[in-house]
């Protein structure tokens, strides 16, 4: 099949055009096959109708070579071996002797009839399979309607293939217009002056934030100078130092606290229970004070 090549290069190219529009139109023909003048299509005729009927005798006694081994079980053993010269000699290109060769001459009835079963067989399973309702009689017929049916799917089929490369051509090209611009855009996103614009507003905010946080720092050291001046500084300074020395007399009375506790726990279990009667007597003083509270009288 001749390639198919875009209309834009085909203009690009003007000599190569020339050139391929004198192949397409004068040279080849649509499957690429060369074109013939009037004689050289007679003769390549004439060669062509010679090779097929050579091919048909190469084939016809292939299928009677091949069909005769399949019926020698069905001969009689004396025909069946002359058969088998027969056979050997059609190979090594020697010749029956004329004996045998009378012998297979009077055999040839039963051969034939053996050969026409088997053909007719092999035509019938051929018919079956070109078409269920064809018989050895039409299937000439049937095969010619089916070269005749091949031969314009094949049309139609170099049709559609012929279509196909077109519109692949066709979206190869709108690909690559895609591509284009695509990357044209890409470049005017990344260097056009919306980009320097967007850098530069992103610069300038960058820098507006510098400046605040500049601004901030000074603030903060400005306020921290307010609040720490030398009185404040020095009221803290002598606060300080009264906390550490009630820091100091606290720690010291903790540890008397934790001393004389430790003294009374020397005393022993008499001492517990000394206290114990003690707190039970201040208990029952403080109950008598509240009857007579009671009864209007004064502790």
């Amino acid at each position: 099949m001749i390639p198919i090549f875009p209309e834009e290069i085909l203009h690009k190219n003007p000599q190569f055009k020339v050139v391929f529009q004198d192949l397409t139109t004068n040279k080849l023909n649509h499957d690429a096959s060369t074109k013939l003048s009037n004689e050289g299509i007679k003769e390549s005729q004439d060669v062509d109708k010679r090779l097929t009927a050579l091919r048909e005798d190469l084939v016809k006694s292939k299928i009677i070579r091949q069909r005769l081994i399949h019926t020698l079980d069905e001969l009689p053993a004396d025909l069946k071996e002359v058969v088998d010269l027969y056979l050997l000699t059609q190979d090594s290109g020697a010749v029956l002797r004329k004996d045998d060769e009378a012998f297979f001459l009077e055999g040839l009835p039963l051969l034939c009839k053996s050969l026409n079963k088997i053909l007719l067989e092999d035509a019938t399973e051929l018919a079956n399979m070109c078409d269920e309702d064809a018989t050895p009689l039409t299937l000439p017929s049937a095969i010619a309607d089916r070269q005749s049916s091949l031969h314009t799917h094949r049309e139609t089929l170099r049709s559609l293939r012929s279509q196909s490369l077109h519109r692949s051509t066709a979206l190869a090209d709108l690909h690559r217009r895609l591509l284009s611009t695509t990357i044209q855009l890409i470049e005017r996103q990344k260097h056009g002056i919306p980009s320097r614009a967007a850098k530069a507003q992103a610069r300038h905010l960058a820098l507006v934030a510098d400046s605040l946080d500049g601004k901030l720092r000074i603030m903060h050291l400005e306020s921290l100078e307010r609040t720490y001046d030398p009185d404040t500084v020095a009221a803290l300074a002598f606060y300080k130092e009264h906390l550490e020395d009630a820091k100091t007399r606290l720690r010291r009375r903790g540890a008397r606290v934790q001393g004389e506790l430790a003294e009374y726990e020397g005393f022993g279990e008499q001492m517990k229970r000394d206290v114990e009667r003690y707190a039970a007597l201040l208990e029952e003083i403080d109950r008598a004070k509240a009857d007579i509270r009671r009864l209007g009288g004064d502790a």
